[in-house]
């Protein structure tokens, strides 16, 4: 039976350790060539961030940013197979933007799998423009297939703008 997501009841908190090492799990079942749990809890310290996502106290979902001077790169974003779907992923992509606005990042930057066409469609709706393909890129269980690389700009104006 599929577990129905309350929205409003979702929080999203920066990771620490335990939380990352969960984050991990989810990493792995949306990964073709997941990273390893070392690389992955690397995250969580500058200049990167992991933040994760909860339902009830459990991890449904993350993004690893990278922060480089007034860049960022959303390095990974998923949210745990069973739950997706209902709005989660949005609302962590929403989260991804805002951050970039508090850090006064002039460009939100990240890469998808031409396959991945939910993801695909949720980063054109939310404003994110294709700048080049990597052709051959990501590894598949049958060969490679291209990465399409996305930026944001984000907005000078949204740093003051009056929140909603």
């Amino acid at each position: 039976m599929r577990t129905e997501l309350d929205l409003s009841q979702l929080k999203i908190t920066q990771a620490d350790e335990a939380l990352a090492v969960t984050a991990h799990s989810i990493h792995c079942e949306a990964q073709y060539a997941p990273w390893s749990q070392a690389t992955f809890l690397d995250c969580t310290t500058a200049p990167y961030e992991c933040w994760v996502m909860l339902s009830d106290g459990q991890v449904i979902g993350f993004a690893i940013l990278l922060v480089v001077l007034d860049e960022v790169t959303l390095m990974d974003i998923a949210i745990s197979a069973e739950l997706r779907g209902q709005g989660a992923g949005k609302r962590m992509l929403d989260f991804v933007i805002n951050r970039c606005k508090q850090l006064n990042a002039s460009n939100c930057f990240l890469e998808v799998r031409e396959s991945n066409l939910a993801a695909h469609t949720l980063y054109l709706n939310s404003g994110f423009e294709l700048l080049e393909r990597r052709k051959g890129y990501y590894p598949t269980k049958d060969g490679r297939e291209d990465a399409l690389m996305m930026s944001l700009p984000i907005s000078a104006d949204s740093h003051h703008a009056n929140p909603v």
